[in-house]
């Protein structure tokens, strides 16, 4: 978790883009991938990026995929893997206990991949 208490006080800390994490910076609605839509946000820039492992240009590093089973994923805003679940298609953070986080969206869009082209390598 990102301290933000060590900021100075009088200074507007809202108009801050961005926070420091690990000797990088990384935009501040993504300082913890919280919804569906970061989520999204992240496997769009995974998708993209030329270094599909680089820990520095995604937010999200995809360790391991087993179609309809489960993704182990690496948040680099947290700075661990994470583990969707997807029984019969259903996805579940067991890291955010959650079905609703940036993890799932991110996993969603992974099993859609691969539904569509049979892999989710490009």
């Amino acid at each position: 978790m990102i301290d933000f208490t060590k900021e100075d006080p009088t200074k507007d800390s809202s108009s801050k883009k961005s926070v420091e994490k690990g000797g990088r910076s990384i935009p501040r609605l993504t300082a913890h991938l919280d919804t569906l839509d970061q989520g999204m946000e992240a496997f769009m820039q995974w998708l993209r990026s030329e270094n599909k492992m680089s820990n520095t240009s995604n937010l999200i590093t995809l360790k391991e995929f087993v179609h309809t089973k489960y993704s182990v994923l690496y948040d680099n805003t947290i700075g661990k893997n994470v583990t969707v679940e997807t029984p019969n298609g259903v996805p579940f953070c067991k890291s955010c206990n959650a079905d609703d986080c940036g993890h799932v969206g991110f996993a969603i869009l992974l099993e859609q991949k691969y539904e569509t082209d049979g892999s989710v390598a490009e």
